[in-house]
């Protein structure tokens, strides 16, 4: 038992000793060659934990990257015409987003200072989704969507290279913070392969559908109202393209005091 014991002091002491960073901000992916000519850019909150190494490695820190955002929230009134000469008008709601898991690493060019330089990579896991909502028009003799959350997802694997300056809070004129916490501006280029996504930069008319895209057409299914009769239309466009963003970032870094 006594072993045990000792471990556990052991663990407590290096736990304690441990340079830990939290840290919390925002970002902003402007999407790149032909991701940009479908979507808007990427706005998005983030958070993370670094591990700063000990001894002669003290310039390298390793962590995880945690983010969320959103590329659009758009909002289009549409006519859905169906058999009978009858037709629908109602609105449809566009919502995409983008979730980011990845581990993390930098190597810092000077450490201890006012301001330090530092080169970046990371790499994990990018989840783009959206979700189509279509209102429900009330319209005894209308149709109403049958089809609304997650209409379509898709993920991949990325990486990310770049670097960025750790400002010390000092600068801002808080002796007590100094070494403790930071403010963080960085830039990285994210690449990853073939992704699918709602091109919500040109959204469509749900009776004059684009001819000679290279998107592939979104449809939703639609039961009328009095004969029970289901249908479908083309509510948005999906491309394939390769994940190519270049992210600018701005954080908040905490040392974590672990009780001291």
């Amino acid at each position: 038992m006594k072993y045990i014991y000792s471990l556990l002091l052991i663990l407590a002491g290096y736990t304690a000793s441990a340079q830990i960073y939290f840290n919390a901000g925002y970002s902003y992916s402007s999407p790149q060659q032909e991701m940009a000519k479908n979507i808007n850019g990427l706005h998005s909150l983030s958070t993370g934990f670094m591990y700063r190494f000990p001894g002669k490695l003290s310039r390298i820190q390793a962590g995880i990257d945690l983010s969320w955002g959103m590329y659009a929230d758009e909002q289009k009134k549409q006519t859905f015409n169906f058999g009978g000469g009858f037709s629908t008008e109602t609105w449809v709601n566009y919502t995409s987003n983008v979730a980011q898991v990845r581990a993390t690493a930098r190597v810092f060019l000077l450490e201890d200072k006012q301001v330090m330089p530092y080169i970046s990579g990371k790499a994990g896991y990018t989840n783009f989704y959206s979700n189509v909502y279509i209102e429900d028009p009330h319209d005894p003799n209308g149709c109403k969507a049958l089809d609304q959350d997650n209409i379509i997802k898709d993920g991949i694997f990325s990486v990310a290279y770049g670097g960025g300056l750790q400002f010390d809070w000092r600068l801002f004129g808080s002796r007590k913070q100094a070494g403790r916490r930071y403010i963080d501006i960085s830039v990285n280029n994210i690449r990853g392969g073939k992704i699918s996504y709602i091109n919500t930069k040109k959204l469509i008319d749900a009776n004059n559908p684009p001819v000679g895209s290279n998107g592939k057409p979104l449809t939703v299914r639609f039961i009328n109202a009095s004969t029970q009769e289901i249908h479908e239309h083309q509510v948005a466009e999906v491309y394939t393209t390769s994940l190519r963003m270049l992210e600018f970032k701005i954080s908040t870094v905490f040392l974590l005091d672990w009780g001291r």
